[in-house]
């Protein structure tokens, strides 16, 4: 589960602070947020498990659970609340809208745990999808590494397929779309996607490499940019 990242949103500084413990006892990567509108974006490839309480300002019922699931498509999404709170009807409607879990607050840290690993093992195949897949936060670059397709966005609903890319040319540019905006050096280009066999090679085969993408890419090939004394960023739009 590294690249999962788990998502607490709730007021309850206390709850937040007692399940986050608990999720990275676990190894887990794991955010904090006190109103969902203040949710960082996704990050492409990086799929998220979130832990929403109802009764934040934009999660009252289930109609605000649909939108938010439908804007920002968590891999899955567990509701929780005061057992005072949650009547049998609600919890009801709310698995109904989407949420593919409830819990009570007062739920010992123990049994959450237990519950998220049963949860991760019926979902795994979903996660493993999401992380096969990746996209421009623009939506004009996709990329599916199972298949090694690549979709260009050539004009308005007109997608062109990339064929000729290298394996290690698809592993780059999936790389960089997981990093978005982020300056990514070749070091760790080349410890992730090289492996072992990154000692034996050097940081300017990274350079030649990204050269090769840029030229293939065409016009897109423009939004990698060098990032002199740091290594390369994807900025997506123009």
């Amino acid at each position: 589960m590294q690249n999962l990242l788990f998502k607490i949103i709730s007021p309850d500084t206390g709850i937040a602070a007692r399940w986050e413990k608990a999720l990275r006892k676990e190894g887990w990567t794991v955010a904090v947020y006190s109103d969902y509108r203040s949710v960082a974006p996704a990050c492409a490839g990086s799929p998220e498990l979130h832990l929403i309480e109802i009764g934040l300002p934009c999660f009252r019922n289930a109609q605000d659970l649909k939108e938010v699931l439908a804007e920002r498509a968590p891999i899955s999404a567990i509701v929780f609340a005061d057992q005072a709170k949650a009547s049998n009807a609600l919890i009801s409607v709310l698995l109904e809208a989407g949420a593919d879990d409830f819990v009570y607050k007062n739920l010992d840290e123990r049994i959450l745990v237990a519950k998220i690993k049963a949860h991760l093992r019926r979902i795994m195949p979903a996660i493993l999808t999401a992380r096969s897949k990746y996209a421009s936060s623009c939506g004009e670059i996709q990329v599916d590494c199972n298949s090694k397709a690549v979709r260009l966005k050539a004009k308005p609903g007109k997608f062109t397929e990339l064929n000729n890319l290298t394996q290690k040319e698809l592993d780059i540019l999936s790389f960089l779309l997981a990093h978005e905006k982020q300056v990514v050096s070749r070091e760790s280009m080349l410890e992730k996607l090289w492996g072992e066999d990154s000692v034996n090679v050097y940081c300017e085969c990274v350079d030649k490499h990204i050269e090769s993408l840029r030229r293939k890419l065409g016009l897109h090939g423009k939004r990698i940019k060098t990032i002199y004394g740091s290594g390369y960023m994807f900025t997506g739009r123009e």
